[in-house]
């Protein structure tokens, strides 16, 4: 009696713990919805015109798979009942699960059995829409569950319709209406019962039961070797059984089929209309974006099979309305599908490419973007403004390095830094700059307007690799590596060289930079990109409502102190990496980089207006030569010139004058300026706080004196330091290295933000000031 109870009690607490497994866990993943699909319509994207305000159309869009989706009615009723009979033979009776088949497969995983199998045909597209084919206890729970589900909502007739027309038949045929021209050349509704037959024999297993294909296949069990289409009809005449059994057909119907001979289509004409063939269409960057985000977004909100929503969205007649602005995708055209504004070829004979996408700050919307230079001449290939993970180099600056640095009060535009060696690694001076020297003494402002990588470094590891690692990852929702092992060696984004420099393991892409950079054109508000902002079905649903969330992630004042440095580093003059991006008529704050050997050119910037970023390098990465300088500065101008060619000027947003205060202080000591700092100044406005109070102490100013032997006059010069302003033999206005491939010359320096590490020649700077 107490094994008995023991028992008893057991069976009750194990059957609650599957109650409340199926009650929080399947049941809430089990709905599933079938759209009102009919996948002979087109779908249309819409554009708004920026002067009407009106929806205007942008694309139609027509599927891509050799699929056409045909009524039931048009489906013979003999080739509704081939399938019924082979696959479902209770379809009719059960509502969605088959017990008694389910029963079996439980059955036969208790005994050591296969557990697939038992599936029924509303089952079985449910599969289909969802690509969910693992084979485990769960899938089978949670396919039972959306079967019950899918059925309250559906009608036989409606799964019936839509499994006929989901599942595969071989010879790239996705539905009976292709793989009837395919395999018979006629229309599906023309099939005779042995045609029928034929066809639904197919999908049990299309490569072996394709009756076109040439192949043999061996049988394991019984070693004969036979060709597919005697498989194919082998089954064909187990499912005129299985229909003859079932009362489906007579006898008399039954032996003629069985004794029909199959005549199928070996000419490769399909016979279709041209109506019924897919087209050849080359959609825009923009419009490839779109359709790939909108069916990412399908398959994440309704649990679909990325082939579903796919089929969706080519061709059930969705409307989707795009963030595409005209005027600017315009200008990007203009300048990217003429491949003469980046005609270079390299060595190995690769095409020099460029991406591009611009932002909206008002909105966060991705407005334009191109993932190639020149012709586009296909769909859906790779688009590098978005599909190209690249190191971003000294782009990456403002971004991990001097907004959290800022944001955590570590520094602002007037901390000085020593740009001096950080460490030796392996004997020799790191990190080293562009232009081969190190200058001393200089103001965090002009260590981002020259792009110098030690004082970037240093201010990282003030502010901590982990601090800017998590920085970029949750308020720029940029992905990083936190760790990755391949080929045994382990890679991670949490140090000084890949956050300070840009060599990031995996790397970033135009779309995550545009975004992330307009989050200082928006007074510190992240907001997320995108292409869409509404989809609706044929019948005017919504089914995608893509809506914006702004996410405050840094203070105005660092927001300001970013784009005052960042306006310097394209206005700036001498040692100004961005000049090159510069145009007339608007305000212009900007960053480029330059990765190691010069692999990867960058530039991202900003107006009022909208945010662009640039990247140019090649598909396989080589060395650019250095004669080319840095093109994404001048694709950059050449695209948003035009860009706010009609635009009223428009100055960057202020902080409240009260608190600014306008002063000049020294470029070397970050202090207040006097005369014995000579032209080694600049002016500046800070928030008050800010504001050094204490005047130079860097530079001594000359103090007359009388000899008392001869009294003639001299002078007593105090500790006065180079300036820092003589350009040391480059070219101010570039970020590039000289010509030499680093690493080959030990004197050579690498390029902007590169983590080489050689020797480098020291400039004499004096010793830092003394109170």
């Amino acid at each position: 009696m107490t094994v008995v109870l023991i028992l008893v009690i057991t069976m009750v607490m194990l059957l609650c713990m599957a109650a409340i497994y199926i009650k929080n866990v399947i049941i809430p993943e089990a709905s599933l919805e079938m759209a009102d699909f009919n996948p002979n319509l087109t779908s249309t994207m819409y554009y708004k015109d920026p002067d009407t305000g009106n929806y205007e159309v942008m694309q139609t869009l027509y599927g891509s798979e050799n699929r056409v989706w045909v009524d039931l009615s048009e489906i013979p009723k003999n080739l509704q009942n081939a399938a019924v009979a082979i696959e479902d033979k209770r379809f009719y009776d059960h509502n969605g699960v088959d017990w008694v088949r389910t029963a079996k497969a439980i059955l036969l995983m208790f005994t050591g059995g296969d557990i697939q199998g038992g599936s029924t045909i509303t089952q079985q597209l449910i599969k289909n829409m969802t690509d969910d084919d693992e084979v485990t206890v769960k899938r089978k729970v949670m396919e039972i569950f959306r079967a019950l589900e899918f059925e309250k909502n559906y009608s036989k007739e409606e799964i019936l319709e839509a499994y006929l027309n989901y599942i595969y038949l071989g010879q790239g045929c996705n539905g009976v209406y292709t793989a009837a021209y395919t395999y018979f050349g006629k229309h599906v509704s023309e099939l005779s019962l042995a045609e029928c037959a034929s066809l639904i024999a197919i999908t049990n297993n299309p490569s072996k039961y394709d009756p076109l294909s040439k192949r043999e296949i061996t049988d394991a069990e019984t070693g004969e070797t036979k060709t597919t289409a005697q498989y194919n009809k082998e089954r064909q005449e187990l499912i005129l059984q299985a229909m003859l059994e079932q009362g489906m057909i007579s006898q008399e119907e039954y032996d003629q089929a069985v004794a029909e001979e199959l005549v199928f289509n070996t000419s490769g004409d399909d016979g279709e209309s041209e109506s019924t063939q897919t087209t050849s269409t080359v959609y825009s960057w923009y419009e490839d974006q779109v359709i790939n985000d909108v069916i990412d977004d399908l398959v994440a909100t309704y649990g679909w099979s990325e082939t579903y929503a796919q089929d969706m969205v080519f061709s059930g007649g969705l409307e989707i309305y795009t963030c595409m602005n005209p005027d600017v995708q315009a200008a990007v055209d203009s300048v990217y599908q003429d491949q003469s504004n980046l005609n270079y070829t390299s060595s190995s004979g690769q095409q020099l490419q460029s991406a591009i996408t611009i932002v909206d700050n008002s909105t966060g919307e991705v407005v334009a973007m191109a993932g190639g230079m020149g012709e586009k001449t296909v769909s859906r290939g790779l688009n590098r403004a978005t599909g190209s993970l690249r190191p971003p180099g000294s782009s990456i600056k403002p971004l991990s390095v001097y907004a959290p640095a800022i944001e955590l009060n570590l520094v602002t535009p007037l901390t000085v830094v020593e740009d001096s060696p950080h460490s030796q690694v392996d004997g020799r001076d790191w990190p080293v700059n562009a232009i081969g020297v190190y200058k001393g003494d200089m103001t965090v402002s002009q260590a981002v307007k020259e792009s110098t990588n030690t004082v970037a470094v240093k201010v990282l590891d003030m502010v901590g690799a982990e601090t800017s690692f998590n920085f970029m990852q949750d308020k720029f929702h940029i992905e990083l590596v936190r760790s990755l092992t391949k080929n045994n060696t382990t890679y991670t984004d949490i140090n000084l060289a890949s956050l300070a420099l840009g060599g990031l393991t995996q790397g970033v892409s135009t779309y995550d930079m545009a975004a992330a950079y307009s989050t200082f054109a928006r007074q510190g508000t992240y907001i997320a990109p995108k292409t869409y902002t509404m989809v609706t079905d044929n019948n005017g649903q919504v089914l995608l409502r893509n809506e914006s969330e702004e996410e405050t992630i840094l203070a105005e004042r660092t927001t300001y102190y970013i784009t005052e440095m960042l306006q310097q580093v394209v206005t700036g003059g001498s040692g100004a990496t961005g000049k090159a991006a510069n145009f007339s008529g608007q305000e212009i704050a900007g960053k480029t980089g330059t990765t190691t050997s010069r692999r990867d050119l960058w530039f991202v910037g900003y107006t009022p207006y909208y945010t662009a970023a640039v990247w140019t390098g090649y598909d396989q990465q080589e060395r650019l030569s250095s004669s080319l300088g840095n093109p994404s500065t001048g694709l950059w101008r050449q695209v948003m010139s035009a860009v706010h060619q009609n635009l009223a000027y428009k100055d960057f947003t202020q902080p409240d004058s009260s608190n600014l205060r306008t002063v000049t202080y020294c470029l070397s000591s970050g202090m207040l300026a006097t005369s014995a700092c000579g032209s080694n100044v600049a002016t500046g406005t800070f928030y008050a706080d800010d504001v050094p109070t204490s005047s130079c102490t860097y530079h001594r100013v000359t103090v007359p004196t009388t000899d008392p032997d001869t009294g003639a006059t001299g002078g007593e010069t105090g500790d006065n330091t180079d300036s820092g302003t003589t350009d040391p033999g480059t070219d101010p206005g570039t970020d590039t290295p000289p010509t030499t491939d680093p690493g080959t010359d030990p004197t050579t320096p690498p390029a902007e933000g590169g983590t080489e590490t050689t020797g480098r020649r020291r400039r004499n700077y004096a010793l830092r000031p003394v109170s």
